[in-house]
């Protein structure tokens, strides 16, 4: 352990630095501009690949180009707005599948029953955070709600509709009741302990993508679950795959999707995006197979 004592560069020496360690930059003027309005450490990450073996060195692979690398970034955030969209679609129907199978079961205010839940402390946290969520909520709903009634609570459909996703997602692996839990996950065609795995994947995901982190080729964090049992509808093949790349995430996004939005042409813009960027590794980078596009799930005809 040391102390970090490195000073800060100006435009000029991050981009000297780059061409010093055999970085070619074509458009000087545009790549300070896109330092000043990007940062150099945000860059740095789609820089990474085009580094030789030794990535301690820091010396770039011949030919690599900054322009390349601004490449990337465009790919990498028009993919991660092609899948917040298609995640949203998820989360709304999750919201409303979790709230119509509990309140039919039980009741409007099932949410806050501590004898549903498998930790009362986890539980306990969630109420509060709900009711802190829902008391600070300027929706026209929970306004009105707040004047004409005296429940210290919402109705689930009120105040799930308020709450993260990820807390949602909390409260679900949370739940005690497995049949109902089944009841849900049988909605998206895969049991119950491999959607609790996957909520926390698409939480993760879209936090990436909010936060603007680089999702495409990173080693994510959470590795995403294998699936025990044939899945009731078209999956991939999972031998060899990695379980934290971005390949078995967006699988997992349009598996998902399919039940959704049986209709939803993912695969179609999908490889719109590939083709427009066609200087990205989907295979090294992204952990593609070569025959992804042969694997029942991504056929443009996988949905049933």
């Amino acid at each position: 352990m040391k102390i970090y004592n490195k000073p800060p560069l100006t435009y000029q020496e991050q981009l000297d630095r780059l061409k010093k360690r055999g970085l070619i930059v074509k458009n000087e003027a545009k790549a300070i501009h896109l330092l000043e309005n990007l940062s150099y450490y945000r860059i740095s990450g789609y820089l990474y690949p085009m580094l030789k073996d030794n990535k301690e060195d820091h010396e770039f692979k011949e030919g690599s180009t900054f322009e390349n690398a601004f490449q990337m970034y465009r790919f990498d955030r028009e993919l991660k707005q092609l899948i917040s969209g298609d995640i949203e679609k998820i989360e709304v129907s999750f919201r409303a599948k979790l709230t119509y199978v509990l309140s039919h079961k039980y009741d409007a205010f099932w949410y806050t029953y501590e004898g549903l839940f498998k930790n009362k402390d986890v539980h306990l946290k969630s109420l509060e955070t709900t009711y802190k969520m829902v008391s600070d909520s300027t929706e026209d709903f929970a306004i009105k709600y707040r004047k004409n009634y005296v429940n210290t609570y919402q109705p689930s459909w009120m105040a799930l509709e308020i709450v993260t996703f990820t807390h949602l997602s909390v409260v679900y692996e949370n739940l005690k009741d497995t049949a109902a839990k089944s009841k849900i996950s049988e909605h998206y065609g895969v049991p119950y302990q491999l959607l609790e795995n996957w909520l926390k994947i698409l939480t993760y995901t879209r936090n990436i993508c909010a936060h603007h982190s680089r999702f495409w080729n990173r080693n994510l964090s959470l590795p995403i679950k294998k699936a025990t049992k044939e899945l009731p509808f078209n999956w991939i093949e999972q031998i060899d795959i990695p379980r934290n790349k971005s390949y078995i995430y967006l699988s997992a996004i349009k598996y998902l999707l399919d039940r959704v939005n049986p209709k939803n042409t993912f695969t179609e813009r999908l490889t719109d995006l590939f083709d427009k960027y066609n200087n990205i590794d989907m295979h090294k980078g992204m952990s593609f197979p070569e025959d992804w596009k042969e694997q029942p799930l991504w056929k443009l005809d996988s949905t049933k």
